[in-house]
């Protein structure tokens, strides 16, 4: 609907409420007060009748029929028992005819009131003219005479409403005309400017330069003002956001990682270069849904589990000749956002690195064993204790480098996969019991003590693997802990988990290395650990073990507080 038009049905529904309400204001206050000031005229007329009327009774007919017709009224004189003993429309010898006027509203009023004051008035048609008539009776008269009655048609008074009436909806049409031609000159002096308020709104909604229009309304102009503001605002910010989008498509494409977007329903929206050589797709081809996107049942499945919103974090898949980890996140609103590296190359040197170090330590364990038994020999039958002293060093260093070919040798066949753990049902106390004979005479030297608080401590893991975790935890707590400490051992259950923790009185661990204590060959002291025989590898051994049976390990330490070795195995 255009402005006018609204503008037009708007105005002409107030003007006409406000004729109507006129009007009808007319009918009910007009006619009101033109009633009340004919009632107030009757009773006048009523009262100076009633001391004009003559005392004789007979020639009350001739009075009311000549009073009447030089007043135009009709008056009607009744005596007290309701008898109408002269009326302007009836003959005397009509009078006797005439019903009792006893029970007329107007007069029963005016007889029960007092004397000199009483007034009764009534509305209704009247039986002989079949207009609406006003009566008005007023008590006193003469002897004989107690009630004189005027009555006035009505019919006067709604003429005189009427007119008013049709004198109020000619102005209502006059007004309403005029609003017409007002609205139209006010419609035609705001549609404009609005007109091109929208036009401009549409450009800027659309991205075209928009021509904003000087309007001379003041209300109007602040519109078209804040309007002008928030274009400026919009373009600085739409320019900000399409250099911001730009930037990062240029990062996101120069990134060796693949990155791919998909929307809920697993529609690829976006990918990168490195995404797109990882899959096998050229530049301009479009990628299926990430449900069918791969062909082997492992990688579907790991689809349908990002699809399903689930957070995937380094999974390792093969695709064809390459090795690529996936991780996934979803995104806000729905979608799905996948990283894809590639660690060919990663892992090919890390083959080459297990390969070289597993070949290395074969190598050289067959000479270090050989270098031990001459040594050992040359200790026993040398003559002097110097000889004996230079021997003696040559078999303590060669044992050392025999302990780090062994847990080279270990390390590598863990991670390689060439070994699995067999797991069984282990007694936590007893492999801790077994595992600390071989460090029981060492442990008195030093008056350390074992404890143990073990509450069904029964997990499902591999007897040797057990063993040796122990071990190598047992070693470096030993090193590490001052005369007259303790080793504790206690378990945990945690949900689906069995907790193992062995915690040592020792010096502790800082802060900064303890992230780095599982790496190989990594020492918080190097110089007292090489000392001590610490080859460097033991805890990175048991950080591989507990995770071959599906665990993890953490560690927890204070300077001058100690340090404990969190190992966590899944329940059976």
């Amino acid at each position: 609907m255009k402005l006018a038009t609204r503008l037009f049905a708007s105005m002409g529904l107030l003007v006409a409420a406000a004729v109507l309400s006129s009007i009808i204001a007319t009918d009910v206050l007009l006619r009101r007060h033109l009633e009340q000031q004919v009632a107030r005229e009757l009773e006048r007329e009523a009262r100076l009748l009633s001391y004009l009327t003559p005392a004789d009774s007979s020639h009350w007919p001739e009075f009311a029929a000549l009073v009447g017709a030089r007043l135009g009224r009709r008056i009607t004189l009744i005596d007290a028992d309701g008898q109408v003993r002269g009326d302007t429309e009836f003959e005397r010898a009509e009078l006797r005819q005439l019903e009792n006027h006893r029970d007329r509203p107007e007069v029963r009023a005016a007889l029960d009131s007092a004397p000199g004051g009483g007034v009764g008035i009534d509305e209704r048609l009247s039986a002989s003219t079949n207009e609406p008539q006003l009566y008005v009776a007023v008590r006193g008269g003469p002897p004989g005479v107690a009630v004189v009655r005027v009555s006035a048609s009505l019919v006067s008074v709604d003429a005189q409403v009427h007119a008013v009436q049709r004198a109020v909806a000619a102005a209502g049409l006059v007004l309403l005309l005029v609003a017409g031609l007002a609205t139209w000159l006010i419609a035609g002096l705001l549609a404009r400017p609005l007109l091109r308020v929208t036009d401009a709104a549409r450009d800027i909604a659309a991205g075209r330069p928009a021509d904003f229009p000087d309007v001379q309304i003041p209300e109007l102009a602040q519109h078209v003002d804040a309007l002008r503001v928030m274009h400026h605002e919009l373009e600085r910010r739409f320019e900000a956001l399409r250099r911001e989008r730009e930037e990062s498509r240029t990062l996101v494409e120069a990134l060796s990682d693949g990155v791919l977007a998909a929307d809920r329903r697993g529609v690829v929206v976006s990918t990168n270069a490195a995404a797109r050589r990882l899959l096998g797709y050229d530049r301009g081809e479009t990628l299926p849904p990430l449900a069918e996107l791969f062909h082997d049942r492992p990688h579907r499945a790991l689809m349908r589990e990002v699809l399903s919103g689930a957070v995937v974090e380094g999974r390792e898949l093969e695709l064809g000749d390459r090795t690529v980890l996936i991780s996934a996140r979803p995104l806000e609103g729905g979608g799905t956002l996948l990283v894809l590296s590639d660690v060919t190359g990663l892992r090919r040197l890390e083959t080459v690195r297990r390969d070289f170090v597993a070949n290395v330590s074969h190598e050289l364990k067959t000479p270090l064993t050989a270098i031990a038994g001459y040594a050992e020999t040359l200790a026993a039958e040398a003559t002097d204790e110097q000889s004996r002293g230079f021997a003696r060093t040559i078999v303590a260093n060669t044992r050392r480098m025999q302990r780090l070919v062994d847990d080279l040798l270990d390390l590598s066949r863990i991670e390689s996969g060439a070994w699995a753990p067999e797991p069984k049902p282990l007694g936590v106390e007893a492999a801790a019991r077994d595992a600390w004979a071989p460090f029981a005479e060492r442990a008195a030297e030093r008056r350390v003590q074992l404890e143990t608080s073990v509450n069904s401590g029964t997990i499902q893991g591999d007897p040797e693997a057990l063993r040796q975790i122990f071990t190598n935890l047992f070693d470096n707590a030993l090193r590490h802990t001052p005369p007259g400490g303790r080793i504790r051992v206690a378990t945990e259950h945690a949900g689906a988990r069995t907790l193992i923790r062995v915690s040592d009185t020792g010096s502790g661990i800082g802060a900064d290395h303890l992230p780095r204590i599982f790496e190989r060959f990594y020492r918080v002291d190097p110089g007292r650990s090489r000392q001590e025989g610490g080859t460097g590898l033991g805890l990175a051994i048991v950080k591989h073990l507990v995770e071959a049976h599906g665990g993890h390990v953490e560690a927890e330490s204070e300077l001058g507080r100690g340090t404990t070795i969190v190992l966590y195995f899944p329940n059976p």
